[in-house]
């Protein structure tokens, strides 16, 4: 069973899930199993253990160590943005490090991560994107306090909606830090949590000409108080208030701030019958006001959806459904709303040879006007030879389409498709 704080962890994290977009909401861009960044969303068939294929891990007193090392050789149709175009082959590198107290009470829990990606066509498109992540809980009774803190580098996709049409992948860092404390009383659990992530842009160069992206910079601070009710088992209940705080720290000189301050109300429920049927809702409203007149308050409808179907233990199907605020890549655009849906099926054909297939939508629409429309499309076969070698081969179709209507410089369109071949080894 998942703790109470993990679970709200899971609502109050994925009610804006788009990361990168999002500055407020980062839950996709930390790993699972880290206390205080917790974010499993349950059970599927290519997330479930099946304890013969999995690595035994390394044991050093009461703690457990898994390294492991990815190799992946692809080929992309696309990897200039717009209005380029050109293929490349690939090989991908990803090195990993996770580490897990085994204690009958408390956790702490670490991530060390790289992917590296060389282009062998265009070698100035090579990236490295880094993941350190460590957390810990404190039992305190039947009460929880979380610690948690992450550094990681990125770079941004072309294959994103409002992407910017960068010569090169746009590198930033974020520096994350968080704190929850989870009081259980019987069915009602009351979780306050802080939460403080800086980040911060390199400067790149758009058509050959120089970029500054400092405008981008940002402190982004939150507070917010959660509610959970278990009215059965499997079976909850939950109110959110959340508060936001966004202060850009390196507006240029003459340029409107686009700093806000948001207020986010919430309730929903999570309800699982323990056989074949998984719905979850989270439903409310936020009110976003902006420290420059120049900018209108925005009033918007947010939420969250998704409902899982497992009709036999070789089949799972999950469809999701997400509207949130995010900030914007753009210069003088203060924000957009972000809607997406996605379809996933997994499918156990053999024990060790899973299918996964995917299908999603995307819209942007900007705060100033205008609107942006993307698509994915992904199938992938994973072949689990022994606990310790794992081969897998994807495939995903990405479509996004030019900006509509946007003012000022608008977002460009892009197309890839990209497949990949990978060996993972893991002790």
């Amino acid at each position: 069973m998942r703790s109470p704080l993990a679970w709200t962890l899971v609502i109050v994290l994925s009610a804006a899930g788009n990361g990168r977009a999002a500055a407020e909401m980062l839950s996709v861009l930390f790993p699972d199993s880290i206390p205080g960044y917790d974010t499993a969303d349950g059970v599927t068939v290519q997330s479930r253990l099946h304890p013969d294929q999995m690595p035994l891990g390394l044991r050093a007193g009461t703690f457990r160590f898994w390294p492991t090392l990815s190799e992946g050789f692809g080929y992309t149709s696309n990897v200039l943005p717009s209005p380029y175009r050109q293929g490349s082959w690939q090989i991908v590198t990803e090195p990993a490090l996770t580490v897990a107290s085994d204690w009958s009470r408390n956790a702490f829990g670490a991530v060390l991560s790289a992917q590296d990606t060389r282009y062998l066509s265009q070698p100035d498109q090579d990236r490295t994107d880094a993941t350190l992540s460590a957390g810990g809980r404190t039992d305190i009774g039947e009460n929880q306090l979380s610690l948690a803190a992450a550094q990681l580098f990125r770079h941004e996709d072309p294959a994103q909606l409002d992407a910017l049409p960068s010569d090169q992948p746009i590198a930033f860092q974020i520096q994350d830090v968080r704190a929850s404390y989870a009081w259980n009383g019987g069915r009602w659990s009351l979780v306050p949590s802080l939460e403080l992530s800086n980040w911060t842009y390199d400067s790149t160069a758009i058509m050959g000409v120089p970029t500054s992206e400092a405008y981008r910079d940002r402190l982004v601070t939150q507070g917010a108080v959660a509610l959970r009710y278990e009215w059965a088992p499997l079976r909850n209940i939950l109110f959110v208030l959340r508060a936001l705080g966004q202060d850009y720290t390196r507006t240029p000189a003459g340029q409107t701030t686009p700093d806000s301050t948001g207020y986010q109300a919430l309730t929903g429920f999570d309800y699982d019958d323990n056989a074949v049927w998984r719905w979850r809702l989270l439903i409310g409203g936020e009110a976003r006001r902006f420290a420059s007149p120049v900018y209108p308050q925005q009033n918007t409808l947010i939420a969250e959806a998704g409902v899982t179907w497992a009709p036999s233990g070789m089949t799972t199907a999950g469809l999701t459904f997400s509207r949130e605020t995010a900030d914007a890549a753009q210069e003088g655009v203060s924000g957009l709303i972000y809607t997406a849906a996605r379809l996933t099926i997994d499918y156990e054909i053999l024990r060790n040879l899973l299918l996964k297939a995917t299908f999603g939508a995307q819209r942007a629409d900007f705060f100033q006007g205008g609107c942006q429309f993307g698509s994915t499309a992904g199938f992938g076969l994973v072949w689990a030879v022994n606990r310790s070698v794992r081969v897998s081969f994807t495939y995903d179709q990405t479509e996004v389409q030019p900006s509509h209507g946007q003012p000022g410089t608008s977002s460009p369109g892009y197309s890839r498709g990209l497949g990949l071949i990978a060996f993972r080894i893991g002790l």
